[in-house]
C-alpha cells in the first residue's frame, strides 16, 4: 500500500471552518484586536487573508518586520499581498533592535541570531496586542509544529493557532483555494533565518516527503520500520524524520515543573 500526502477532502468546508473557529475565539475569548506577524510566505499570508475574512468589521493589525537579510522578493509578496486583500499591512524593521543583541553578545551563531530576531518579532507583536487590548494570531502549521522547526517563545508562541492542525501540503492547497498570489505560494519555504536559507534544505527533504511521513506516524500510529515499508524513501530519511519529531518534543509542551 502506499501512502499518499495529506490531502484537504475540501478546501471551501476546510476554510469555513477555519474562519469559524477564528470567530468563535473572538467571541469566547472577547478580544478586540487580533494580531499577525507577515512575512511574506505562505503560512502567514494565508492566516490574515482567513483573519479578515472572518472578522471583517474589526481593527486588525497586520505587521511585516523585516530586517537587512530579507529578501527583496519577500517584501514584493507582501505589497502585493496587501493590494490584493486591503490588508493595511504596517512594516516595522527590525535590525536596530537586533543591533542590541549584537553589541552586548558578540561572535552570534547563525542560529542563536535567527532565534533572537524570531522572539524580537514575537515580543513586538505582543507589545502591539497588549496596548490594543488584542490577542497575536500564530501563523504556524502541522508539519513545522511535529518538526520542531519553530522557535520556542518566537515565532512557536501565540494566543491561538488556526493553521496548526493543517499539514503544509494542504496550507500550499488552501493557499491556493482562497487566491493567494502564485508568487507566494511556488516560493520556495523560508523561515528566512539568514540569507539564502530554506525550510527544505535545513529539514532535509521537500514538505510532500516530509509530510507522508509525518501523516504515517502521527495520523497512521506506524512505526518507522512499516513507514519505511510503505513509502519509497529509503530507511534513513524515514529515521531522521521520526528523530526530529521525537528529539523536539520538549518544544510543543510546558516547562517540565515539580508536582505540589
Amino acid at each position: 500500500m502506499t501512502v499518499s500526502q495529506p490531502e484537504l477532502a475540501s478546501p471551501a468546508e476546510e476554510a469555513t471552518r477555519i474562519e469559524n473557529f477564528i470567530t468563535k475565539q473572538q467571541e469566547d475569548i472577547g478580544f478586540k484586536t487580533g494580531v499577525v506577524g507577515i512575512s511574506g510566505g505562505i503560512d502567514s499570508s494565508l492566516t490574515a487573508v482567513l483573519t479578515r475574512k472572518a472578522l471583517p468589521d474589526r481593527e486588525l493589525e497586520f505587521v511585516f518586520m523585516p530586517e537587512r537579510t530579507t529578501p527583496e522578493r519577500d517584501a514584493r509578496d507582501v505589497k502585493k499581498l496587501n493590494q490584493e486583500f486591503d490588508l493595511g499591512i504596517k512594516t516595522k524593521e527590525i535590525d536596530d533592535y537586533f543591533q542590541v543583541f549584537s553589541r552586548e553578545f558578540s561572535g552570534l551563531s547563525d542560529l542563536a541570531g535567527a532565534n533572537i530576531k524570531a522572539r524580537i518579532r514575537m515580543t513586538l507583536l505582543y507589545a502591539i496586542a497588549n496596548e490594543q487590548d488584542g490577542l497575536v494570531v500564530g501563523t504556524g502549521n502541522r508539519s513545522e509544529w511535529l518538526l520542531g522547526y519553530f522557535t520556542k517563545y518566537g515565532d512557536g508562541a501565540a494566543d491561538i493557532a488556526p493553521l496548526l492542525h493543517l499539514f503544509k501540503t494542504e496550507v500550499k492547497e488552501l493557499a491556493r483555494h482562497m487566491g493567494l498570489p502564485e508568487s507566494i505560494i511556488d516560493k520556495p519555504p523560508s523561515a528566512g533565518l539568514w540569507e539564502g536559507q530554506t525550510d527544505e534544505e535545513e529539514l532535509g527533504g521537500s514538505y510532500e516527503e516530509l509530510d507522508r511521513v509525518l501523516y504515517c506516524k502521527t495520523e497512521l500510529g506506524l512505526s518507522r520500520e512499516e513507514t519505511s515499508d510503505k513509502l519509497e524513501y529509503g530507511e534513513d530519511f524515514v529515521d531522521h524524520v521520526y528523530a526530529l519529531v521525537n528529539e523536539t518534543e520538549h518544544k510543543r509542551k510546558n516547562p517540565p515543573c515539580l508536582e505540589r
